[in-house]
């Protein structure tokens, strides 16, 4: 009895023991949790898990951005930018949804310099001119941002299924930005799998990757968007992404090329920006880059078709990457050379023979954004805390494009006002008249 007595003893003192380290290491998060909110130290999270697309924009989040540009971003009760919105269409309204990934959703900019709220402001000056013919009842456009950092196609085809259509839109639009789209909607050459892919099988599509196949992983990418609810585990996060950082440039800094190649190595370096693949800037290399462009080409249609079948409009936007909209040529010479591609267009090419194929209206921004920003010397990427010419638009790509996209919805809904709409008379102020006027700031 007595060793028994023993034994259950120390037992108990082991499991106490536990116990107070349990305790001691959760205070110890908790009130790591609370300096790090109290002294502002973690980012605002905008992001949580979602079923079926990886993850989406969390409603009702807001906070500062200030990685790239700055501003302070607020998302609507239905997990988007901008204002909240009736499920109900209203009588006299013109609904144009903009589907798309970190460039429409735009948080690099104040809400009312995105591209979407842009686009309203252009056509709700135009209003006179549109409301004739089938639109002659029309008091009202509205823009709806379903934009989401770091989507691909299929995530955005999920969410025009789940999300758009309560609304009743007249128009789709779907940006594609070739720069990541095309690794985005491979689920070989993307890194990120936390999202549904489509894979290829036969002729076709279907759903494929861990996401769809791993009930395991899907768990797995559940813990990772919730624990970004954590500030604490956000600051360490990027204290160990920064720490990385650090000492992959260190290896890199140690490793010394062969002589005959060091100079092209550190001219491509200096060239390429992170996050872009610029293995877009040619035909497919191989089998792995033949599938995600064929791939991709089948989301877009499926979008098309799906607008298509719910009788409303549908829009193809092409977005340019910066080095496609440089203001000096040489520069994009010298990249091209440097990356080894062959057309600095090849996916404009590619997408715009595809919507002609598929009888479906594309508009690429690249070709009159490119003129304009060399015609003027201008960038329409870049912030002054990170650098021009890079990453996402500012707020005169935003400008830009609205114009151009503005111009393109109206002329895509002349033919159904029976040649009512003018586009070149319409009743809009000069300076709107005028994107390098308009876009000057």
């Amino acid at each position: 009895m007595g060793r028994s007595s023993t034994a259950v003893f120390a037992q108990h003192r082991i499991a106490a023991s536990a116990l107070l380290i349990v305790l001691g290491v959760a205070s110890g998060l908790i009130i790591g949790e609370l300096a790090v909110r109290l002294l502002g130290l973690g980012k605002p999270e905008f992001y949580t898990y979602s079923s079926s697309r990886g993850w989406k924009l969390r409603a009702g989040a807001s906070g500062w951005q200030t990685d790239e540009g700055r501003a302070f971003v607020r998302l609507n009760r239905w997990g988007y930018r901008g204002p909240a919105w009736t499920r109900a269409k209203p009588g006299g309204t013109l609904r144009i949804a903009v589907l798309g990934d970190s460039f429409i959703e735009a948080q690099q900019v104040a809400e009312q310099d995105t591209v979407c709220a842009l686009i309203q402001g252009v056509l709700t000056d135009r209003l006179p001119a549109l409301a004739v013919g089938r639109y002659q009842a029309l008091k009202r456009v509205r823009v709806m941002n379903f934009g989401v950092d770091g989507y691909g196609t299929a995530q955005e085809f999920f969410t025009l299924a789940e999300d758009v259509w309560q609304f009743s839109p007249d128009i789709v639009v779907l940006a594609f930005f070739p720069g990541n789209d095309i690794r985005n909607n491979s689920a070989v050459l993307e890194g990120d799998k936390c999202r549904p892919f489509f894979v290829p099988r036969g002729a076709g599509v279907v759903l494929g990757g861990p996401f769809e196949d791993s009930r395991l992983f899907h768990f797995r990418c559940f813990l990772r968007f919730e624990s970004y609810r954590s500030q604490l585990l956000n600051v360490l996060g990027e204290a160990r992404s920064a720490l990385r950082s650090i000492q992959r440039k260190r290896r890199q800094r140690a490793y010394q090329p062969p002589a005959l190649l060091r100079s092209a190595r550190v001219a491509a370096n200096r060239l390429r920006e992170p996050g872009i693949n610029d293995l877009i800037y040619r035909p497919p290399i191989n089998q792995d880059w033949r599938d995600a462009w064929n791939v991709s080409e089948a989301e877009i249609e499926m979008a098309a078709q799906n607008v298509h079948a719910h009788h409303a409009l549908f829009l193809l936007l092409i977005i340019g990457t910066g080095v496609q909209m440089a203001p000096n040529p040489a520069f994009q010479t010298g990249y091209l050379r440097a990356v080894g591609g062959t057309d600095l267009l090849y996916p404009s090419h590619r997408l715009a023979a595809l919507g002609a194929q598929k009888g479906f209206a594309v508009l690429d921004l690249v070709p009159p954004m490119k003129t304009h920003a060399q015609a003027h010397r201008v960038y329409f990427h870049g912030f002054p805390n990170t650098a021009m010419g890079t990453g996402h638009w500012n707020q005169r790509g935003n400008c830009f494009a609205a114009g151009l996209i503005a111009d393109k919805l109206a002329a895509m809904m002349a033919p159904l006002s029976h040649g009512a709409i003018s586009t070149r008379n319409l009743n809009v102020r000069p300076e709107l008249r005028n994107p390098a006027g308009a876009c000057a700031g």
